[in-house]
């Protein structure tokens, strides 16, 4: 697989790569890989001699480094004359591991001469002419013991365990070169893998077995500088594009985030509350929910120390959102949430609205879900997982944003919510309180969200479902 290229370095690499790689998708979909400059230097600090072990790129979201790393795998599975090369990529989850494997073997089928070098199979890439391999691996330590990398991607860096990179960096170094090439936006904290790799990194810019890039905006820079954009963002005019950068400023993003995934800025703190203050407090009415209202109820339980809550949401597109009940432990260490009390407030709130669904998490509470059931009230179960929290998080936020909801006022829904901050990970960005002790509760918020969430459901179906009211 010669073909005329340079025998070494990073401009053997990049030849490679736009004589064999093909885009999978997006701007220039089907096409040769046509390298850009940057991308040319960012290729040339890993791969000139001698190499690196170890590399890290700092680089906003939109800059298409999923695609690099899959072609830089590529080369390392075929081009880079390794008899018996091993390539993983990993991630914090195999999920988001798959999203530079997936595109290697998109790359790999629109390429003809890869194509009948290879055979695809689900988890792995290999080539039996080399016995070489590429793997996509879950996140797990335990699966990652034993490995002997040739080139070793690690995925979205900023959020992946430390276990885990540990792992990892400790299987490199057994052959004469190989590299692990961590990739990622800036970390939600700085007590991240991330935010230590690249501080040893800025203290010894020298060290001959690191390489290090970053791509970031001025600090304090306005969030609306498109000149800053740039220096962040090496693709912005190319296949990433400004109004879609435009789309996102805050209030739609919140700031921290806006920072981190779109400026390449380290930024935490009390800005990663969940919520606005000024931004909440403009959808307030200061109105309750009228008598009669169709609305969905949802329930976050608790069992002691924390707090139980009720919160409805009028079935409309656009929910309005007020307290129904709220049972707090005022400090006694014996205190107990009153579990009959709470199910006679639901049974009050059906005879006092036309409701939908009273949906709540089934941890702790599934005997009162079943008796209330039973009563052929319209109990569903809504677990607290990622996959229901992140798109109920998220759209609560933007119908705020957007002024597609509101809500009472309700003192104790404000501070709950305001009390909310923010985690972002491979899943997606879900609330949760301050600290794990903290004693800032956020019932109401889960509550908020989650009736938000099937309010908004229903209200994009036919009205002519039943309803329950006593």
């Amino acid at each position: 697989m010669e073909h005329g290229l340079p025998s070494e370095g990073g401009e053997r690499v990049a030849a490679w790569i736009e004589k064999f790689v093909r885009v999978p998708k997006g701007v220039g979909a089907g096409e040769p890989f046509k390298l850009r400059p940057w991308q040319r230097e960012l290729i040339c600090s890993a791969f000139d001699g001698p190499r690196p072990r170890l590399g890290l790129w700092s680089i906003p979201r939109g800059n298409g480094k999923t695609g690099l790393s899959a072609a830089l795998a590529l080369y390392a599975l075929h081009g880079d004359g390794v008899f018996g090369a091993r390539v993983y990529a990993v991630a914090r989850d195999e999920r988001q591991a798959r999203h530079v494997f997936d595109a290697a073997q998109s790359m790999t089928k629109l390429s003809p001469l890869l194509a009948k070098r290879s055979y695809l199979h689900v988890d792995k890439i290999t080539v039996p002419g080399s016995d070489s391999m590429m793997q996509v691996l879950p996140a797990e330590p335990k699966s990652l013991e034993g490995l002997d990398p040739s080139f070793l991607v690690v995925d979205e860096i900023g959020v992946v365990d430390r276990r885990t990179f540990e792992v990892c960096l400790d299987a490199m170094g057994k052959r004469p070169t190989s590299l692990m090439l961590c990739i990622g936006t800036p970390a939600e904290n700085r007590d991240s893998v991330m935010w230590d790799l690249r501080a040893d990194m800025l203290a010894n810019p020298d060290d001959p077995l690191t390489t290090f890039t970053e791509f970031a905006a001025p600090e304090g820079c306005e969030l609306d500088d498109e000149e800053a954009w740039a220096l962040a963002n090496p693709a912005l005019g190319d296949f990433l594009f400004a109004d879609a950068i435009r789309a996102g400023l805050p209030p739609k993003t919140r700031e921290p985030r806006f920072r981190r995934m779109r400026l390449g800025q380290w930024a935490e703190g009390s800005s990663d509350q969940w919520m606005e203050p000024a931004l909440w407090g403009t959808r307030s009415t200061g109105l309750a929910i009228p008598d009669g209202s169709e609305v969905c109820l949802a329930l976050d339980g608790s069992f002691s120390q924390d707090s139980t809550a009720l919160v409805a949401a009028t079935v409309s597109t656009t929910p309005h959102l007020d307290v129904v009940g709220h049972w707090a432990n005022p400090g006694d260490k014996e205190w107990r949430v009153d579990v009959l009390a709470v199910e006679e407030a639901i049974r009050q709130a059906c005879k006092r609205f036309r409701v939908r669904e009273m949906c709540a998490d089934p941890y702790r509470w599934q005997r009162s879900l079943q008796v209330l059931a039973r009563e052929r009230l319209p109990v569903t179960e809504f677990p607290q997982s990622a996959a229901r929290m992140t798109p109920a998080t998220t759209g609560l936020h933007e119908a705020i944003t957007n002024g597609q909801a509101t809500h009472s006022g309700d003192k104790r829904l404000t501070e709950h919510v305001l009390n909310a901050v923010v985690t972002e990970d491979s899943r997606g960005t879900r609330i949760h309180k301050p600290s794990k002790h903290s004693t800032r509760r956020i019932d109401l918020a889960v509550c908020a969200l989650m009736a938000h969430s099937r309010a908004t459901f229903y209200a994009s179906r036919s009205r002519s479902r039943r309803v329950v009211s006593w």
